[in-house]
């Protein structure tokens, strides 16, 4: 028997392998056809529901793969005229077709070889399903042999009108506010204002006729082209007896034009895509392509309508009153993120990323990075108490000070206002968030516990050991900034925070269950300490406006960076951390304080939702004394207060403070001090003179985290 030859062999082996690969290739894109199309998921809704509370409440019923809140549009619902544009336009032999069009296809072939290459693709619906669906966009022979086989598949396997209603459900129709358009029903509802079951004769056929360039051929940019795609599938559609001599004329008669609507939008949009993008990081994007899940969240709706509500208003609030905000917004809108976690298990009870998801749904939650600035000293005063080198009663030097940085160069901070007070202890330095005192206290502890504080408390950053750092100068996500705040109403355990509970598919079986993230990162007592301190800035500090919004029992940091770009305030309760931050997204200048920008966003909201009023208990290893609030030192008759203070066991002073005459020299000598009252605003020469202050301070981190990720990698 003759050998074949060598060449031969090895073709036709090649030619058995790339057969191979493609049966392999046509039968799982079959299964996903079977389970995204056969099986009719896409009809039933996904159900959202929150368990925030002991009860769950339905929080959306949405359908298809993009979450619409709209249900699927059934052939019977709608009038025949409806389908039968699209037909016309499209597919008008696809009740007798078997998934393919010869006549098409031949057609499409002859343009194709007189071009040398994919010009005309002679597409049926059931093609442009499979293509939309389950391939790429790119024109080439391999994808169109594919989509070949594959609608014959999907014909052989549903019956045409529910191929049909896919198609309707599905066929893209343009944009509008930077998102597609899906279907006759959002089409109807955006372009006409109506429902699909209403639309007339010509409107049908106008919609169908958008089809093969619907942000281009419409009849506001192009009528003449618009009227004769309309008026040729009217045409079709008389042909073929589909609509009568008097319809066909009395639609061929109308003006082509849009009415103008909106499309039904599905609530609380920040959240639900976040919800979204955390399931298919957990169990990938299969189960929500298939629809009919039941998924169980953390979301609070009230909590989250108050959150979207406060979010929206703020920007024109603060712009009525601050014209450079005014003029500013003309070029850029002001942004308002919010989120708010619950720390006893990390759920996000509400979560807005901008001031108007329509305009920008850039979630800056999760995916803006910016400068905490006063909002990170909680760190470097936690490190110092916990060091047992630093106690609230410590006195500080606010003055004015030089720190050495690179070679012979070096830096001096300032506080907001420019002055300096003497002699201030933590609580003051911190309540009023005074910079310098921080500086000089975290040089004293060494920026190194610092650093390793923030590191423990889950900040996914290389921080850089620079004198600056203290002060905010490194950028971190508002997620990461709330969740190392958990710690402090949990008294050291800090909490992961998610959104998704459970997820569970049509069938009732589980397909994901969250299990509770949680570390201890503190001690008790420091953490306890450090949330007297936070409790002292609304009481006394730059957070006191709190208490005009009845929320003086709260915790919470203000966090206004030092070139006053971003405004910051990070508060909390027993049962919830709401972080809210106000800026420009291209940074700039807002010129505000947090006490001035952030903290009347975050009253508003928190004061109407409900929450718990009580605060953690004190744990072992913490002693209370009275205190002079002057000196820091034991307090006794003749000395102002006294102030109840808080020490790790062993720190607290042994001292008691100067009384009496000798008492008021020394206080007038050594602690007379001015005010701590922070600018609401700033002047524009102002702020130029902070930006030019901070220039050296970036400068300083760009470069050591350059010299990071060349030694580590990025």
């Amino acid at each position: 028997m003759q050998r074949l030859p060598r060449w031969l062999a090895a073709i036709a082996i090649i030619v058995f392998v790339i057969g191979e690969a493609f049966c392999v290739y046509i039968f799982v894109l079959n299964r996903r056809l079977t389970r995204e199309l056969v099986n009719h998921s896409w009809r039933a809704p996904t159900v959202i529901v929150s368990d925030a509370h002991s009860a769950p409440v339905r929080v959306a019923t949405l359908y298809g793969v993009d979450w619409r809140i709209t249900p699927p549009v059934t052939l019977q619902s709608i009038p025949a005229h409806v389908s039968n544009a699209f037909l016309a336009a499209e597919d008008v032999r696809f009740h007798h077709h078997i998934g393919i069009d010869p006549v098409g296809m031949a057609r499409a072939l002859f343009t194709n070889l007189r071009a040398h290459g994919i010009a005309a693709g002679g597409s049926t619906i059931d093609q442009q399903i499979i293509k939309t669906r389950f391939l790429s966009q790119e024109r080439t022979w391999r994808r169109k042999i594919t989509e070949i086989f594959l609608a014959m598949l999907l014909d052989a396997r549903m019956p045409k009108n529910e191929i049909l209603e896919v198609y309707l459900n599905d066929v893209y129709l343009g944009h509008n506010a930077g998102k597609p358009v899906l279907g006759i029903d959002e089409a109807a509802r955006l372009y006409f204002n109506k429902r699909p079951t209403e639309l007339r004769v010509d409107e049908a056929a106008v919609l169908a006729g958008m089809i093969r360039a619907p942000n281009r051929d419409t009849p506001e940019k192009r009528p003449d082209i618009a009227r004769a795609r309309r008026d040729a599938i009217l045409g079709v559609m008389h042909d073929h007896d589909w609509i009568s001599d008097a319809e066909f004329a009395a639609a061929k008669n109308r003006d082509v034009e849009f009415t103008g609507g909106t499309i039904p939008q599905a609530p609380y949009p920040f959240y639900l895509r976040a919800l979204r993008a955390e399931i298919v990081k957990e169990i990938g994007v299969r189960p929500v392509i298939e629809g009919a899940l039941t998924i169980v969240c953390e979301m609070d709706p009230e909590a989250q309508r108050n959150a979207e509500r406060v979010a929206a208003r703020a920007p024109a609030q603060l712009e009525a009153t601050h014209a450079w905000l005014r003029a500013q917004a003309r070029s850029e809108p002001l942004q308002v993120a919010l989120l708010s976690v619950d720390p006893r298990n990390g759920g996000i009870r509400a979560l807005v990323g901008g001031s108007d998801y329509n305009v920008s749904p850039y979630d800056r939650t999760s995916a803006m990075r910016r400068q905490p600035g006063s909002a990170f000293k909680t760190f470097a005063y936690l490190a110092a108490i916990a060091s047992k080198k630093a106690t609230t009663s410590t006195l500080l030097l606010d003055a004015p000070v030089s720190v050495a940085v690179n070679g012979n160069e070096t830096w001096q901070p300032h506080n907001y206002d420019d002055r300096y007070r003497g002699r201030v202890t933590v609580r003051e330095a911190f309540e009023h968030s005074l910079n310098v005192p921080t500086v000089r206290l975290s040089e004293d502890i060494g920026v190194s516990k610092v650093v390793n504080v923030a590191e423990k408390f889950g900040f996914d950053e290389h921080f850089a050991r620079i004198p600056a750092l203290p002060l905010g100068v490194t950028e971190v996500s508002m997620r990461e900034l709330t969740a190392a705040y958990t710690p402090f109403p949990n008294l050291g355990i800090r909490v992961e925070p998610f959104l998704l509970r459970e997820v569970r598919d049509r069938a009732g079986k589980t397909l994901y269950v969250h299990e509770l993230e949680q570390q201890r990162v503190a001690d008790a007592g420091a953490t306890y300490v450090m949330h007297t301190l936070l409790r002292g800035v609304v009481q006394r500090g730059t957070a006191s406006r709190l208490k005009r919004y009845g929320l003086a029992y709260v915790a919470g940091k203000t966090g206004t960076t030092s070139d006053y770009r971003d405004a910051w305030f990070v508060g909390y309760t027993t049962d919830m951390v709401t972080s809210v931050w106000v800026g420009f997204d291209h940074g700039a200048p807002l010129r505000l304080s947090s006490g001035e920008a952030a903290i009347p966003i975050w009253g508003t909201y928190m004061s109407a939702i409900p929450h718990q009023r009580g605060e953690p208990r004190p744990p072992k290893g913490v002693t209370f004394r009275n205190i002079d609030p002057e000196t820091g030192m034991l307090w006794q008759d003749g000395c102002p207060g006294p102030i109840r203070e808080v020490f790790l066991d062993g720190t607290a002073p042994t001292h008691t403070c100067p009384a009496g005459f000798f008492g008021r020299i020394v206080r007038h000598v050594f602690f007379d001090r001015d005010n701590f009252d922070e600018p609401a605003a700033i002047t524009f020469e102002q702020f130029r003179k902070w930006a030019n202050d901070v220039d050296r301070s970036r400068q300083e981190v760009e470069g050591v985290l350059g010299r990071l990720k060349r030694v580590f990698g990025n």
